[in-house]
């Protein structure tokens, strides 16, 4: 799809796409320095994802949160070094390193359950329900003809 003269919304799908990831992370961002909370956007993905489910391990890590396993291993590291996480050897399988959050971890998520929530109704605001609920279809079908495995 090209741009059209005097039409500034008819860019290509993926260009719109990557604006509003773009946008998103970035507004985000902003909220959580507002607060003072000194994570960045992905650290807060991925401290989230460590706290679904206990002793998960990196590759699993990766693959839910759709990052490479490099940018894990970094973030991991990094987290683990501000003691948001503890990362422990499996038992069962020592070549295995499993990662689960600390409290410090927990009590940082709780700090920014408020900011999140604020930030997704206020990106919402102006969307209806049956909006919200055929833009979750539509993008959960463009991820699966792109090659996405399962849906969230």
């Amino acid at each position: 799809m090209e741009m059209e003269k005097g039409n500034t919304r008819s860019y290509s799908l993926i260009y719109l796409l990557e604006r509003t990831l773009r946008q998103t992370r970035m507004s985000l961002q902003a909220a959580f320095n507002k607060a003072d909370l000194k994570i960045s956007v992905d650290q807060w993905i991925v401290l989230t994802q460590v706290a679904k489910t206990l002793d998960q391990n990196q590759n699993v890590i990766s693959k839910c949160v759709a990052k490479d396993p490099a940018s894990i291993t970094r973030i991991v590291l990094l987290l683990e070094n501000r003691k948001l996480i503890k990362r422990t050897v499996d038992k069962k399988d020592k070549r295995n390193v499993l990662v689960n959050v600390s409290t410090i971890g927990e009590k940082l998520l709780n700090s920014c359950a408020t900011e999140v929530d604020l930030f997704k109704k206020n990106a919402v605001k102006s969307l209806a329900q049956d909006d919200l609920n055929n833009l979750k279809t539509m993008l959960d079908n463009l991820f699966e003809n792109c090659g996405g495995g399962e849906k969230d």
